[in-house]
C-alpha cells in the first residue's frame, strides 16, 4: 500500500523536483544555485494552493469567532453528554461540522507531500555529491561548519528555522494562540526532520522558508498583489538591464532571463487575455460546470491512458523478448502497471486535485489547457515521432545517443518518453 501511495502521489512530485532540477542546472551550470531554481519553481506551481488554504483558513476563523462566545456560553453552563447534545445542536443550527475544523490546517498538509518528495528526491541525489556552494563544502552531505567535541553543528538548519519563525511571527500576528503553536511547532519539527540532512535539501527548504516569508510581508499589506507586481516590475526591468550589459551569461541564458522579466512585466495583460478567452471565447464552458467538468476529466483521463497504457504497451510489443526476464519479473506487466501508476497520479490525481478546489474561472482554463494538451500529445505521439534517444528496459530515457541498425527493436522504433 505504501508503495502505491508513494507512486500516485509521491513520484509525479519528484518528476516535477528532477525536472526544474535538471533544467536549472542545464540554464544556471551552477548545482547550488539550481537549488534556488528548483524551490522558485515549486514556490510557484503551490502559490495557488496556499491560497486555496489561506481562503479556508480565513473562513474557518470567520465562523470559529462568531460561534465563540456563545460556545464559551455552553461549555461554562453544561457538562458532559448534555453539553455535547446542546453544542452539537447549535453547530447544526449554524450548519457547521466540527470536522470543517481541519480546513484551517489545509496549509499545513499542503507542506507534507511535497517535503516528502523533496527528502526522496534530493536526500541522495547524485548530482549533488561533492559539489561546493559558498562556504559549503559538499551539497550532498550535513554542513558541519564547525564542532563543539565531537559534536558537529550544523549551521543551515538553525537558518531555517529563524527563517520560518520570523515568517510565522508576521503570519499569525493578530491570530489566535492556537495557529501560533502550530506555525512554531511545525518550524520546530523541521529543523528536528532536516538537522543532519543533506545540505542541498537544506538550501532548498530554506529558499523556500524566504519566499514563504517574503509572501507573508506582502500579505500583511493593504494592496498585496498590486503591491507585489510593482516590485517585481522594478526587479525585471533593472534584470533586463543588467542582464544586457553583463558578459557572464552566455546568448541562451539571457534570451531566458529576458523572456521571463518580459512575462513578468506583462502579467496584467496576460490576466485580462485570460479574463477575455473565458468571457467571450469560452463562456459556455464557464456557465455550463458539467460540461467543463466532463470535458477536463475525459482530456485528462485520456492523456493517463495515452502515456501510461497506450505508448508503453506499443513500445513493449514492438520487441516484447527485450522485456521479458528482467528482475524477478517473468513479464512486461508490471512495467506497464507501474507506468500506468505513475501517469495517472501525474495527469490525473494532482490536476484533478487543482481543477476541483478551484472556481469556474479557472476550471474553464484547465479544461481548455488539458483539452490543448491531449491533442499536441496525440500529434507528437504518432504525427511528429522525433528521435528521443535509448530507452531502457524500466522504461526511463537515457541520454541521447545515435541509433544504429543494430539496436533492438524497441530502442529503434521509441520515439516517446511514458514517464
Amino acid at each position: 500500500m505504501g508503495v502505491f501511495f508513494f507512486t500516485i502521489v509521491i513520484y509525479p512530485l519528484t518528476q516535477i523536483i528532477e525536472l526544474a532540477f535538471t533544467f536549472s542546472n542545464k540554464l544556471l551550470k551552477n548545482t547550488g544555485f539550481s537549488l534556488v531554481g528548483v524551490s522558485l519553481a515549486v514556490s510557484l506551481l503551490t502559490l495557488p494552493l496556499y491560497a486555496v488554504a489561506e481562503h479556508w483558513q480565513e473562513i474557518e476563523r470567520n465562523i470559529q469567532a462568531k460561534m465563540k462566545p456563545q460556545v464559551d456560553r455552553i461549555k461554562k453552563v453544561f457538562k458532559g453528554d448534555e453539553q455535547y447534545m446542546i453544542l452539537s445542536t447549535y453547530y447544526r443550527q449554524n450548519h457547521y461540522h466540527p470536522i470543517m475544523s481541519l480546513r484551517s490546517a489545509f496549509g499545513i498538509l499542503i507542506q507534507i507531500p511535497f517535503f516528502t518528495a523533496a527528502y526522496t528526491c534530493l536526500s541522495h541525489m547524485p548530482a549533488l555529491q561533492n559539489h561546493h556552494l559558498f562556504f559549503i563544502a559538499d551539497l550532498g552531505k550535513p554542513d558541519a561548519l564547525f564542532s563543539i567535541g565531537s559534536f558537529s553543528v550544523n549551521i543551515l538548519p538553525i537558518l531555517m528555522t529563524v527563517i520560518n519563525c520570523i515568517s510565522g511571527a508576521i503570519y499569525t500576528k493578530g491570530l489566535p494562540l492556537k495557529d501560533k503553536f502550530q506555525v512554531y511547532l511545525l518550524a520546530l519539527l523541521f529543523v528536528v526532520l532536516l538537522y543532519n540532512s543533506p545540505s542541498g535539501l537544506v538550501i532548498y527548504w530554506t529558499m523556500n522558508n524566504i519566499f514563504s516569508l517574503v509572501k507573508n510581508i506582502f500579505y500583511k499589506l493593504k494592496n498585496p498583489i498590486k503591491s507585489f507586481y510593482i516590485v517585481c516590475a522594478i526587479g525585471s526591468a533593472v534584470a533586463i538591464i543588467f542582464t544586457l550589459l553583463t558578459k557572464r551569461f552566455n546568448l541562451e541564458q539571457k534570451g531566458f532571463f529576458i523572456f521571463l522579466c518580459a512575462l513578468i512585466l506583462c502579467s496584467p495583460v496576460i490576466v485580462k487575455a485570460l479574463n477575455f478567452a473565458v468571457d467571450k471565447l469560452f463562456i459556455s464552458l464557464r456557465d455550463n460546470k458539467k460540461q467543463r467538468t466532463v470535458l477536463f476529466l475525459v482530456t485528462s483521463a485520456s492523456i493517463t491512458a495515452l502515456i501510461g497504457l497506450v505508448i508503453p504497451t506499443l513500445l513493449i510489443a514492438s520487441s516484447p523478448i527485450e522485456f521479458s526476464g528482467i528482475d524477478n519479473y517473468p513479464n512486461p506487466m508490471f512495467f506497464i502497471r507501474n507506468t500506468f501508476w505513475q501517469s495517472l497520479g501525474l495527469c490525473l490525481l494532482w490536476p484533478s486535485l487543482i481543477f476541483f478546489l478551484f472556481k469556474e474561472r479557472i476550471q474553464t482554463l484547465l479544461s481548455v489547457g488539458f483539452l490543448f494538451l491531449f491533442s499536441a500529445a496525440i500529434v507528437n505521439a504518432f504525427l511528429f515521432q522525433e528521435k528521443y534517444g535509448y530507452l531502457s528496459r524500466m522504461l526511463l530515457l537515457q541520454k541521447f545517443q545515435a541509433c544504429s541498425h543494430q539496436q533492438p527493436a524497441y530502442l529503434q522504433t521509441c520515439q516517446f518518453l511514458p514517464l
